[in-house]
């Protein structure tokens, strides 16, 4: 997904996940710099299910699916992946179906749903 970019939706991307590639001149170097900061397609695809309804990554926006919830991770942990989602400090929002969501309720602690305006403003 990421590797289809051209370089200018690449650096839209960059922006909207707060990773600096000013000195990443090639598309190579920037998608590098994207997987070194944790922003990798799953992560990509994840948040951008609900681009419409959250606002972020505007610059490839994705029709996001009916009845997606919002999951917010507020554990200690720089990053936690489970049930194939990876959250990060710096990315603690992931989009999914409630399915998912409630399994991960269920089985880890330190998540919790989260609001789209919540996660409007915290990318804004």
């Amino acid at each position: 997904m990421l590797s289809t970019m051209k370089v200018a939706e690449l650096r839209a991307v960059a922006e909207e996940f707060g990773v600096d590639v000013s000195q990443s001149k090639t598309k190579a170097l920037l998608l590098a710099q994207l997987a070194e900061e944790g922003v990798t397609d799953e992560v990509f695809a994840s948040l951008s299910k609900g681009t419409e309804k959250v606002g972020i990554l505007a610059a490839t926006p994705r029709e996001s699916e009916e009845g997606d919830v919002l999951v917010s991770m507020t554990r200690a942990n720089p990053t936690f992946e489970v049930l194939g989602y990876k959250f990060t400090k710096e990315h603690p929002y992931v989009a999914m179906s409630p399915g998912d969501a409630q399994s991960i309720f269920d089985s880890e602690f330190g998540f919790r749903t989260a609001s789209p305006n919540e996660v409007k403003e915290y990318y804004s």
